[in-house]
């Protein structure tokens, strides 16, 4: 409307200093510190310094230095929110968001940052431009109020740091150590860079992994360049050194990037496990991946199960008790999953119970058994088929067949499929054929109790030798013309 004055304009947003400091309240104080280290640790500083200390009642003063020579890019940065990040497009860089400093600075009660542009004052009336400046570096000192437990969770937590190799850093003037990575390795893994508008577009990209063993008492995390930011519980502290894909908490990264970190680790480590450390969660989960190599599952599944494993058989039951028996390890199917499955089979580190301990199956291979024509047996050999055949029929009640194989190289001494006996001339010998004797009827009824169950070694054979061995008594006194006609009773005799 003409000769209306247009009303001053606003800001787009008003932030509530005491509401985002009520907001950061559930978060542990030792993220200040997190903050504050990974920020000097991202400059070109040689050497930072954590000061933490107690004024009393509750009140404790914070001074996080560096000594980069440039000092802060941007001072304004200090208390922009979310301004553009420097070290968006840096995948070896940890900051995103440009809001760090600004979280701690809502949880302290009074904050001064002095760099080499200047000086900024935060206090509880608003904030101050102070023209003191630094000649290199920069410091943050803050006064914030905590408990004693919570300055002794910072005082734990940062003994946890992974210092970087090239920057000095102290905690109350005391050098954090050094620690030596057990192994070191560059893979791909997913990150975190800016496009060309600013913003974060997930990539993969090739970064240097160090893998570490956790000091007593630490629980094993994903490090993003030295900065623990979730526990793992697994064997190792990893530490990738680029952005690590996290959610805006910055405490826990995507399922599936935990994997890919996980079989990279055991992939690379493999040889340091111990038998204990094979039967972790961890390793189950690395073992489901596409990426697992083949030798590190083939050790990983050693290292769990044992040298001499077998897969459980549901075809072949008799063949895991035997595996059992030989001193193997039978795996049921639900040991492992069954994308980890996939990747053991593929990588042959074990086999089925029926491939490595079978059970006796005469069946296999037998059309290709020698088998002797009936006009070529001796005397003994006919008497015993003849005898086999009656004892067959009596104690079974059906028609027996019975023949005669000469095949040295089938591991059988015979066998018995329903309604049909083969005895193996090529591993029994002539001597076996000589007379009917105990030999004989022994290996008939060991044969015959397979007309009820193949396995050897169930509850079902056994009650099956037992009933033929009822019916042999049976028909020994019912029938004794039988045993007579063959010589059986003489030879027992003698």
């Amino acid at each position: 409307m003409a000769g209306t004055t247009r009303p001053r304009a606003l800001p787009t947003f008003e932030v509530s200093k005491e509401g985002l400091a009520a907001q950061l309240a559930r978060r542990p104080k030792a993220f200040i510190v997190a903050e504050l280290a990974q920020n000097a640790w991202d400059e070109d500083s040689s050497q930072v310094d954590i000061t933490v200390e107690s004024l009393g009642k509750g009140k404790y003063r914070l001074v996080v230095e560096d000594d980069n020579p440039e000092g802060f890019k941007d001072l304004s940065h200090a208390y922009t929110l979310f301004a553009d990040s420097l070290k968006k497009d840096d995948p070896e860089k940890r900051g995103r968001f440009n809001l760090g400093e600004k979280l701690v600075i809502a949880m302290c009660d009074e904050t001064k940052i002095t760099t080499t542009k200047g000086t900024v004052l935060f206090t509880s009336k608003g904030r101050y431009h102070l023209p003191k400046k630094r000649a290199v570096g920069s410091s943050f000192e803050a006064v914030l109020r905590m408990t004693k437990a919570e300055f002794e969770e910072i005082d734990s937590f940062v003994n946890t740091l992974i210092v970087p190799e090239n920057i000095t850093t102290t905690y109350n003037l005391r050098e954090l150590g050094k620690r030596k990575p057990v192994a070191e390795f560059t893979v791909p893994l997913r990150t975190e860079i800016a496009d060309s508008e600013g913003r974060l577009r997930p990539t993969v990209r090739k970064t240097v992994v160090r893998v570490f063993d956790p000091r007593e008492g630490e629980t094993a995390s994903i490090y993003e360049l030295g900065i623990p930011v979730v526990e793992t519980g697994d064997r190792f502290h990893v530490e990738v050194m680029q952005k690590v894909p996290l959610n805006s908490d910055r405490d826990n990264v995507p399922p599936a990037y935990l994997r890919d970190v996980r079989v990279q680790v055991l992939n690379h480590t493999i040889k340091l496990l111990s038998e204990t450390d094979a039967k972790a969660t961890w390793v189950s989960n690395a073992l489901e991946d596409e990426d697992a190599d083949p030798e590190a599952v083939k050790l990983a599944f050693s290292k769990r199960f044992g040298e001499k494993a077998v897969i459980h058989d549901p075809n072949d039951l008799e063949a895991n008790k035997i595996a059992v028996a030989a001193g193997y390890t039978v795996v049921p199917g639900g040991a492992l999953p069954k994308a980890a499955w996939k990747n053991v089979k593929g990588a042959g580190a074990v086999l089925p119970a029926g491939q490595v301990t079978p059970s006796p199956n005469p069946s296999a291979g037998d059309e290709q058994l020698k088998i002797m024509d009936p006009d070529h047996y001796t005397q003994p050999i006919e008497n015993v088929v003849a005898f086999a055949r009656e004892f067959g029929e009596a104690l079974l009640e059906r028609p027996v067949q019975v023949r005669v194989a000469t095949d040295v190289k089938w591991p059988f001494n015979a066998a018995y499929g329903p309604g049909r006996l083969t005895l193996n001339l090529g591993r029994l010998g002539h001597s076996w054929f000589a007379e009917v004797d105990e030999d004989v009827i022994d290996l008939l009824v060991h044969e015959f109790g397979h007309e009820w169950e193949t396995d050897h070694l169930s509850r079902g054979y056994y009650k099956a030798l037992t009933m033929l061995a009822g019916r042999t008594w049976r028909l020994a006194l019912d029938r004794p013309e039988l045993f007579e006609k063959y010589g059986v009773v003489r030879t027992i005799a003698a």
